[in-house]
């Protein structure tokens, strides 16, 4: 078992970052060690019997008194998902689905099928039927009938029982297997014999590859972590019951009688399928008694109701971890916390506070858990109540907007919200200060050795080639290429690269000085624009929203999330989430994202250049649903492909200009941005910037357009993977002098 030092070493950055009183730590460790979940001894759930939904409850203190701190509860999590896994966990694990119904208070209609159809519905079945008993069996209608009623609407017993009259005994199989074929070919074979419950799907089958259906499989999705070990199954004449993990996941009276000694059953590739003979060979009309059949598009569409309305009661938090390879990944897990954690009600003067812990043994095994303790002193029969906005979240507005995206309610203050601020970025349109850049030729600087922060080696033969020298050190150098400030040297930090160091300084940036231009991607910051997010994302509906994060850590990849539920973009502002980009349909071309890239040369007189090799093609792969993005899904790093895919993919959206238009388009673009940016700090004239900007494929009144997608300072490291020649050629220009890699852009007009 994990002592108390080791615990106390592992999770003090934690506990100290979650504020729970270090006079806690040890209860905290002795009731985690020992599994001590006690709560049920201090608090008792409300008893109203109007409430709707498992979130409805609420929690009161049965005990005299609780004091502030003193102390500290352990709350379970029910569920634990990805943003990847959300959609597939509602849809397999046993009895999720109907846990989140009960939570978000959605249902997806049913009906129940009829053991033996009625009257009316046997006539309906008869009606539908006929003509192929006629076609298949050769008899005439009035006989095609009055085989449909005696078989009970069973199209294959109805031809078989006419066929039976005029075939010899010993052909009987032959004749049915006949049957089947044909009625397969016709395209009739499946419906009745295969369907999808809410927890499993059934398929009844012939043993022997005759008509008798005498075999019926019941399949269990289960997941990949379930081996057979787990499962038990318990099947008599009558009934099934099945456990996965200690829980069922089937159990219910069988339609007719099976032969229980003859029952198998298999768990494959995470899923359980258990195999059933029949007693007697005939048509079952459902596996289990008052089963529910669901039809597979209906369903789908009510899993997604449901998982977007989830995320008013999901919560998160995430960690770093080494993968196989050992490189750093960031996780981020969503989880919904058990009843009791759900019964703590929200109020803006809370006198508990509930939070996540991850949890990790003696084993380095972790399990999430949260924790819950008295921040004030609670009398007998007070409800408990914590405030479910962030610590960060203070601004009063805002937070009402965060509650919205938990508590829902009306929407006018959000869209007055969206209202504002459209206003503003239109008058920022309007009153936009775009500055000259240079026209003439860069004014000679004296500059004629270089630092370059870990220069490769095709790089120094490139500097040296062009009549450069290299120095090991910045205070060395007349020009510096480096990540970092170097006062008194001619650098690469020009006094834009604060504007758009990060995505949301990008966005702060351009809201202030561009406004709404035609040419850029709509953003909002997830921790200041809350009600606005909110309000544009009702207003279009159809949008999607790219999540960014400015977290930086070294080594790692920051991840981004595509989703079309602003619900799930506000919630990603608790895992350091700060951005949410406005992504439409259109920018989407066959599942993927594409992203032109163009490098950016500011010189320190305000001329503006572009590299002028052909522009480099990111793209991001999208999960697809039909011609839809899946609506939640994390998107892998963009990876480059080539020039020739990225027009054969986009050659319907580029038009008849294709790309040369669209590289026009792109550069007028550039200008426009750099003048906006310059009109704010055109710099003292001492340092350049090399920016990368990235545009996607909008949709303009005249065909495709670029939509500035990213701008950011170029790293070192970014300037030397375009090409050896990139460094020295940046020197060059920058001194005055010429260079081919390097064209000079001016605005076709002010």
């Amino acid at each position: 078992m994990l002592q108390y030092g080791r615990f106390e070493a592992m999770h003090q950055q934690q506990l100290e970052a979650l504020g729970l009183p270090r006079s806690l730590w040890k209860q905290l460790y002795d009731k985690i060690t020992g599994e001590t979940f006690d709560i049920g001894e201090w608090v008792v759930f409300s008893d109203d019997d109007t409430v709707k939904s498992l979130a409805e409850h609420t929690l009161s203190l049965k005990s005299e008194k609780l004091e502030a701190e003193s102390k500290v509860f352990l709350v379970d999590h029910i569920w634990t998902t990805t943003v990847a896994r959300e959609l597939q966990d509602l849809d397999s694990v046993p009895g999720l689905l109907e846990r989140m119904e009960k939570l978000t208070g959605i249902y997806e209609p049913q009906k129940n099928l009829p053991a033996m159809p009625d009257t009316d519905l046997l006539e309906n079945t008869v009606d539908a039927n006929v003509a192929a008993v006629m076609s298949q069996a050769g008899v005439d209608e009035a006989r095609a009938r009055e085989l449909l009623r005696k078989a009970g609407g069973d199209i294959i017993e109805a031809i078989v029982a006419a066929s039976e009259e005029t075939a010899p005994s010993t052909a009987q199989s032959s004749v049915q297997s006949q049957i089947m074929q044909q009625l397969e070919e016709g395209g009739q074979g499946d419906g009745p014999t295969e369907w999808k419950t809410r927890g499993y799907e059934c398929v009844q089958y012939s043993l022997d590859n005759s008509a008798q259906l005498d075999g019926v499989d019941i399949c269990v999705a289960v997941g990949a972590a379930v081996h057979a070990r787990d499962v038990v199954c318990n099947v008599t004449a009558t009934h099934l019951t099945v456990t996965v993990s200690g829980k069922v996941a089937v159990d219910g009276d069988l339609h007719a009688e099976v032969e229980a000694n003859e029952t198998t059953w298999t768990v494959e590739a995470g899923v359980l399928s258990v195999s059933l003979v029949k007693r007697k060979a005939e048509y079952w009309p459902e596996v289990l008694v008052g089963e529910h059949r669901t039809d597979p598009i209906t369903h789908a569409k009510h899993v997604r109701r449901v998982a977007r309305d989830t995320w008013r009661y999901l919560q998160g938090y995430d960690y770093l971890a080494r993968s196989s390879d050992q490189t750093l990944a960031k996780r981020t897990f969503w989880y919904v916390a058990d009843a009791v954690g759900l019964a703590v009600a929200h109020d803006d003067e809370p006198n508990v506070r509930c939070l996540p812990l991850l949890y990790v043994d003696a084993q380095g095994q972790m399990t999430p858990l949260s924790i819950l303790w008295p921040i004030r002193d609670i009398a007998q029969g007070t409800t408990l109540v914590r405030d479910v906005c962030p610590a960060w979240l203070t601004d009063p507005q805002q937070r009402q907007g965060y509650l919205h995206a938990i508590f829902s309610g009306p929407t006018q203050f959000v869209l007055d919200s969206h209202e504002q601020l459209a206003r503003m970025w239109d008058q920022a349109a309007k009153n936009a200060v775009r500055v000259d850049i240079a026209t003439g030729p860069t004014p000679k600087l004296s500059g004629r050795s270089l630092f370059v922060r870990d220069i490769t080696s095709d790089a120094k033969a490139a500097v040296a080639a062009a009549g450069l020298v290299l120095v090991d050190a910045p205070k060395d150098a007349d020009i510096v290429f480096d990540d970092v400030p170097c006062e008194g040297r001619l650098t690469n930090q020009h006094s834009l690269n604060a504007a758009v160091y990060s995505t949301e300084n990008a966005i702060t940036a351009f809201q202030r000085i561009a406004g709404a231009q035609s040419w850029l991607s709509p953003g909002f910051l997830l921790k200041s624009q809350i009600c606005e997010l909110i309000g544009a994302a009702i207003m279009r509906n159809n949008s999607w929203w790219l999540l960014k994060s400015d977290q930086v850590v070294a080594g790692v990849e920051p991840q981004t999330v595509l989703t079309s539920n602003w619900i799930t973009a506000v919630r990603h502002a608790d895992v350091g989430y700060s951005a949410a980009l406005e992504c439409t349909p259109s920018m989407v071309i066959g599942g993927r994202l594409f992203l032109v890239e163009r490098m950016v040369l500011v010189t320190p007189a305000n001329g503006v250049f572009v590299w002028a090799a052909a522009p480099r093609i990111f793209q991001h792969q999208i999960a697809m649903d039909a011609n839809k993005p899946e609506p939640y899904q994390v998107l892998p790093p963009a990876s480059e492909v080539s020039e020739h895919l990225f027009k054969l993919q986009a050659s319907v959206q580029l038009g008849s200009g294709g790309t040369t238009r669209f590289d026009t388009e792109t550069e007028q673009v550039i200008v426009d941005a750099m003048r906006l940016l310059l009109g704010v700090d055109s710099g003292d004239g001492t340092n350049f910037g090399v920016f990368r900007m990235r545009f996607a494929i909008g949709q303009g009144a005249d065909g495709a357009v670029p939509v500035l997608h990213e701008v950011r300072p170029a790293l070192v490291a970014e300037q030397l993977a375009v090409s050896s020649d990139f460094v020295p050629s940046v020197a060059t220009v920058i001194v005055g002098g010429s260079d081919v890699h390097w064209r000079p852009i001016q605005p076709t007009s002010n």
